[in-house]
């Protein structure tokens, strides 16, 4: 029996290809570097896990009993149950995103994980087929979030070397849509990462409104993945200020714009959060989407929400880590400084060796510039089927760090 008769269209399909990143991923931590059991083992750069505040966090959650029965059960809702939800709610979203309408437990469906947001919200608007929008370079999870189950299509909007932080990028953007609506895609959603990953900036007041404005434009959802929202860090903290020049952009939430409809139909409008990055649990399977203006889109979102339900005792830890905000707080203040501080220290590094860098102010990673070292008989990016091979993004979330060259 061959595979294509074995199993579903939908699922061959995904054999085809190879997911580069994931098998990266699996190798490098099957064989895990540590200076002493495993001094010759891989040291991945280019994951966005924070280590800087595992101490910290496990003081915080030493207090949970893992093993109280009544973890055992389904919890209450796959939706997330009411005080976890209440929890992001008043002490995340209206606490640091200052949005201009205060966001309610009710506007929201929590899942395992922010993949699983994007994988849902993505099977939600699109039949297979359809196109979501998103502009180069970006995070690579997104192909596997919108295409792999949802079968809808990333339709990428090469910039050019247009800053992804100018209006500049708007017209490449509509030319986008109108190439692929004459090859007969319908495009149902704009999504981009604010703070960028992977460059880890953010995006201006002026250029969210702009994002908003094509959004109305095409009659098309926006999502904000806005999961780094509290990595932004104090870019005096870095003491590179003067070398960089920086933007500083200071971060806003699309949430916080106010007469949001003056600009796009609210009902278009998305936010996805997780726990992952600004709280440093990766493992923690827990994603946010807040949808405050579509109930529609919620209702729909809660109809598939049994097949992410987060576990019992993720529920129980997170409910204990956000129910106190002096805790969040302090929390944050103190992973902000810790990531300026390992972001100092590799760029120093970095600078160092004359490797260019873009000076970034938000999230665990910096975009470097590897061509001097690719060899010029390198197989051609399309060859190898990865994407710009000579540039990478390095996580500065660890204690640990490595000297280049040694």
């Amino acid at each position: 029996m061959t595979i294509q008769n074995n199993l579903s269209s939908r699922a061959a399909e995904n054999l085809l290809g190879s997911n580069v990143m994931l098998e990266g991923v699996i190798k490098a931590n099957s064989d895990k570097f540590d200076v002493k059991s495993n001094p010759d083992g891989i040291i991945n750069l280019g994951v966005a896990e924070n280590q800087l505040m595992t101490a910290e966090l496990r003081e915080i959650m030493s207090s949970v009993d893992t093993v109280d029965t009544k973890l055992f059960g389904y919890g209450e809702s796959p939706s997330g149950s009411r005080l976890l939800r209440s929890h992001f709610a008043n002490n995340i979203f209206n606490r640091y995103f200052k949005p201009n309408e205060p966001v309610l437990g009710e506007h929201m469906v929590l899942t395992a994980g922010c993949s699983a947001t994007v994988d849902n919200f993505t099977f939600c608007i699109c039949d297979p087929g359809d196109g979501i929008l998103i502009t180069t370079p970006f995070y690579g999870g997104f192909n596997t979030d919108i295409m792999v189950k949802s079968k809808a299509r990333v339709i990428e909007v090469n910039l050019d070397g247009v800053s992804p932080f100018g209006l500049e990028q708007i017209h490449l953007m509509q030319a986008a849509v109108d190439n692929a609506r004459d090859e007969g895609t319908r495009v149902r959603a704009f999504v981009l990462s604010n703070p960028h990953n992977p460059l880890g900036r953010t995006f201006p007041r002026e250029l969210i409104i702009a994002f908003l404005k094509f959004a109305s434009k095409n009659q098309i959802h926006i999502l904000f993945d806005e999961i780094y929202a509290l990595s932004v860090f104090d870019y005096a903290l870095t003491g590179k200020a003067k070398e960089e020049q920086p933007d500083n952009n200071p971060f806003i939430s699309v949430l916080s714009i106010p007469n949001i409809e003056q600009y796009c139909e609210k009902e278009l409008v998305h936010v996805a959060y997780g726990m992952s990055k600004d709280f440093c649990l990766n493992g923690f399977r827990c994603g946010v989407l807040l949808s405050p203006w579509n109930n529609e889109l919620l209702d729909a979102m809660r109809s598939i929400a049994v097949f992410t339900w987060m576990s019992s005792t993720t529920e129980a830890m997170l409910t204990k880590l956000l129910s106190d905000p002096i805790v969040i707080e302090d929390f944050t203040k103190t992973n902000q400084a810790r990531l300026a501080e390992s972001y100092t220290y590799t760029v120093d590094t970095l600078r160092k060796h004359n490797i260019p860098y873009l000076p970034a102010q938000g999230g665990h990673f910096i975009w470097i510039d590897l061509r001097q070292f690719i060899p010029s008989n390198l197989v051609s990016a399309a060859q190898a089927g990865e994407r710009s091979p000579e540039y990478l993004i390095v996580v500065f979330g660890a204690r640990a760090h490595v000297e280049v060259g040694n």
